[in-house]
């Protein structure tokens, strides 16, 4: 490049053209862009004419010159149509945060009363690592029932033994697999684990425990998933009758019944964000609304979330479940596949909240759920 003097650098650094170019780009950049944090620089190579000195008789010049400048531009921004809610929750007040809070405080459970907590961990060893524990001790549950643990072996001491000094532990024949688990303050008359009216019942080891107390039966459950492309869909329904038959066999012996777990499925539209679009996905086709809705009417249970919180408007965006993909959580997108199912006696005498911990987000990409219940298992 040829060498400036300083009397043509003042000329040009001078020059109103050139300015009125970078103005341009600056501008033209500004507008395609937007402005944002990010520094980009900018080199424009402009030609100009003008009055000077040179080795040939005075008149005019042609220069070139490299006048480097820094613009602030960001990505555009995405488009979303005034008044639109597909980027937001449709609830107000709902929880965004992607990582559990810290400090974590929760309600202490009332006087006269038992706290039961079910939660779908997905994959414990995740868990443990994002705030796992720290749940567990907020909420201080008389019983705690863990899904989708993904173990093979029962861990030492994952819970305080002397504040949970009852464990069982039903772990799926695929390595990295399913997985349940349940810890109780007080013992049990009985445990059942896996699901005796299955035709396989050794398969169902890591789905479902099932835990005799006196007043009641509490069965903690992770119903299998029909499948990417539905292809576990026969499987799934083959669960369901298999499910209603355990459920009225114990009915029969006189006991109350608290069904809890991630029973993969959204029993109504209100239940996930985007209903229409989801009819031929595994947790809301018509089969597994309508499984669920005869083991409903046929052993006479109410989905207690649904019984309290009613269908209006007012009770739509309540989830339990929120992908990790596509910031599904951000935007409140999710699926609400985590229930207490009790008996109509229990739910009309002894059920007192049946609520969604919606804030307990970030050691899994589901949040717990929690029964309290008015006197003794």
């Amino acid at each position: 490049m040829t060498k400036r003097t300083a009397t043509q650098r003042d000329v040009l650094n001078n020059n109103p053209l050139i300015k009125d170019v970078l103005k341009s780009v600056v501008t033209s950049v500004e507008r395609e862009f937007g402005i944002g944090a990010k520094k980009r620089k900018t080199t424009s190579t402009t030609t100009t004419t003008t009055s000077g000195s040179t080795d040939e008789a005075a008149g005019s010049v042609t220069v070139e010159t490299e006048v480097t400048a820094e613009t602030v531009v960001t990505k555009k921004p995405a488009l979303v149509k005034k008044g639109s809610t597909a980027k937001v929750p449709i609830r107000e007040g709902s929880f965004t945060n992607t990582t559990m809070p810290d400090p974590l405080v929760l309600p202490k459970t009332p006087e006269g009363c038992i706290k039961i907590s079910s939660w779908n961990v997905s994959g414990l060893n995740a868990s443990l690592k994002k705030g796992f524990k720290s749940y567990i001790k907020a909420e201080d549950a008389d019983v705690v029932c863990l899904q989708e643990h993904k173990m093979n072996v029962t861990p030492m001491n994952l819970l305080d033994p002397t504040v949970y000094p009852f464990s069982w532990w039903g772990f799926e024949e695929t390595k990295g697999y399913a997985g349940v688990a349940m810890f109780s303050k007080t013992k049990p008359l009985s445990v059942t684990a896996g699901l005796p009216t299955h035709p396989n019942p050794s398969v169902t080891k890591g789905r479902i425990v099932t835990l005799e107390f006196p007043t009641c039966y509490l069965l903690g459950c992770y119903v299998p998933n029909a499948g990417q492309g539905l292809v576990r869909l026969k499987e799934r329904m083959v669960w369901d009758v298999a499910m209603k038959a355990w459920l009225l066999q114990l009915k029969e012996k006189g006991k109350q019944i608290i069904w809890t777990g991630d029973l993969n499925v959204c029993h109504k539209p209100i239940d996930l964000r985007n209903p229409s679009t989801n009819t031929m996905s595994a947790g809301f086709t018509k089969e597994e609304r309508a499984g669920f809705q005869a083991i409903l009417d046929e052993v006479g249970l109410v989905d207690t979330f649904r019984e309290i919180q009613g269908e209006g408007e007012e009770a739509a965006g309540q989830y339990t479940y929120f992908s990790y993909r596509f910031q599904c959580r951000v935007k409140g997108i999710g699926w609400r596949l985590d229930y207490f199912v009790t008996d109509k006696d229990m739910m009309k005498d002894r059920v007192v909240e049946s609520v969604i911990r919606e804030k307990v987000y970030g050691a899994s990409d589901h949040v717990p759920v929690v029964l309290v219940v008015k006197g003794a298992l």
